[in-house]
């Protein structure tokens, strides 16, 4: 097959079949271009293999990130005696009974219109008033309506803090501040209170009927385990001895928290098992040699076969990538280390996680990984609760730690992903899979891709010298031809 060649009229002699011919040259000159582009698929394939085994470091990452952390291990549930007085927000971290009595809830600064006759009717005289003096309201005599003015109003909203609503039922008009406790209020003023002969105020008041012009909340006040000191709060939103609550009414109400301890034991049983897939799945790439009979396909090896075909041979093809490799091997003895050495506590504490019942299997060809005695589990989370804490959530004041038996196994575990993933980074890089970056896939890509290009220039070249040669070949088989007709016809004669 030609490498992107000019068209080229051959056949002169009607005696050679000069395209079949240079085809078949050309698949022996082709040899080291497609040795290139199969090493060239080979490296992709290796780095989309370098991408599956961050991925799943990645996810191992996570479900160790969830045993790093003491608050990850109980879990606390605050309840109220009286939810009408007080109810539970959030738990928070309280580890006692908190005992409160609401003297008075948080309250917005409110003004409260008369009712209105008619809701339709539009105000008699143009005007213009000013509400907390940050923003004005005008009204236009025969147009402006009860709903007009409202709209005004909460249009106005952000820059006064004071909303209107109109109860159509009633007829009655609530002027509200968006805010509560004592520095909320409520200012409804003329614009010029100098101008005696303003009196949009007055009419303003008139037409809405109301019956005060100003307004204040006050703060909520409560006081918590008997203590005489009250405690403001300008929210009903407000926490309690680390329990996030909200004030509902006067009264008195309890709250009590409970410890929850059992999620942890699905936390440590996920990072079990997501050890156990990480093992098995570098275990297998480490150990998986590749089969030389089977090598990438070049574009005229698919042609000529069918789409099954070439699903089963590259999938043999493909194995191998990352045999022995010693990313793959060194986060797999790291990580073995770190579940071996154990922690720095007196010897009478736990130590190592088979004290927990979490053992490495005997098997050989299990390659290390762990099972789980689940009664035992329970029973040293049962009893020995603080002591199985830190066995995964200790941390070291040392910059940086002197030795990992110094910080607990979640943490191990952790700073050797990140450290893991961070080769896997140098090698694969971080772009798409033909991206010719800085990483050491990439450099071999930008390598391979440059071979490519001058072995396809090598042989356009080759393959043009071919066809001078044929044709040079073809025109002297012409003319003999052409003698040799001469020759005959004049025997002939």
């Amino acid at each position: 097959m030609a490498i992107n060649s000019p068209i080229r009229i051959t056949g002169f002699s009607g005696t050679l079949d000069t395209d079949s011919l240079i085809t078949k040259l050309m698949q022996a000159e082709r040899v080291p271009l497609d040795k290139v582009l199969k090493s060239k698929q080979f490296t992709i394939w290796q780095r989309e293999d370098y991408q599956a085994m961050n991925t799943a470091l990645l996810s191992f990452r996570n479900s160790i990130n969830n045993l790093r952390f003491e608050s990850n291990f109980e879990k606390t549930t605050a309840t109220s005696s009286n939810t009408s007085v007080i109810e539970i927000a959030s738990s928070g971290t309280s580890a006692g009974i908190s005992s409160v009595r609401v003297d008075k809830l948080a309250t917005s600064a409110t003004i409260v219109s008369n009712p209105i006759a008619s809701a339709t009717q539009t105000i008699s005289q143009s005007g213009a008033i000013s509400i907390n003096g940050k923003a004005t309201v005008a009204f236009t005599a025969g147009v402006s309506t009860v709903e007009s003015i409202v709209k005004d109003i909460n249009s106005k909203a952000s820059q006064t803090g004071v909303k209107a609503n109109f109860d159509k039922a009633s007829g009655v008009l609530y002027l509200s501040s968006s805010q509560t406790g004592d520095n909320s209020e409520i200012s409804i003023a003329s614009l010029d209170p100098s101008n005696p002969s303003d009196n949009s105020l007055d009419n303003f008041m008139s037409f809405l009927n109301l019956s005060q012009s100003s307004a204040s909340g006050s703060d909520a006040e409560y006081y918590v385990n008997g203590s005489t000191n009250v405690i403001k709060s300008a929210s009903n939103s407000v926490s309690i001895n680390g329990v996030q609550v909200t004030l509902r009414s006067p009264g008195e109400a309890s709250i009590g928290v409970v410890t929850d301890r059992s999620g942890i034991v699905d936390k440590i049983k996920d990072f079990v098992t997501q050890y156990n897939s990480l093992i098995d799945l570098y275990s297998t790439a480490a150990d998986t040699r590749r089969n030389r009979e089977y090598e990438p396909l070049t574009t005229e090896q698919k042609e000529a076969m069918s789409e099954s075909q070439i699903t089963q041979w590259e999938k043999r093809a493909r194995q191998g990538t990352l045999y022995n490799d010693s990313i793959l091997r060194d986060t797999l003895s790291s990580m073995r280390s770190a579940l071996n050495t154990p922690l720095n506590v007196p010897k009478d504490q736990i130590q190592l996680l088979s004290s927990i019942g979490i053992t490495v299997i005997s098997d050989y060809r299990e390659n290390g990984k762990l099972q789980i005695d689940e009664a035992k589990l329970q029973e040293a989370i049962n009893t020995r609760f603080d002591e199985v804490k830190e066995l995964f959530v200790r941390t070291s004041d040392e910059t940086p730690p002197a030795g990992k038996s110094n910080i607990g196994i979640a943490d191990r575990l952790y700073n050797i992903a990140n450290v893991q993933m961070e080769k896997f980074k140098k090698k694969m890089g971080t772009g798409s899979l033909e991206a010719m970056d800085d990483s050491v896939i990439g450099k071999q890509l930008k390598a391979l891709s440059e071979q490519e290009s001058n072995w396809k220039r090598k042989l356009e070249d080759i393959e043009t010298r071919y066809y001078k040669r044929f044709a040079a070949m073809e025109a002297a088989l012409q003319k003999m031809n052409n003698q040799s007709s001469w020759l005959f016809s004049q025997l002939g004669q």
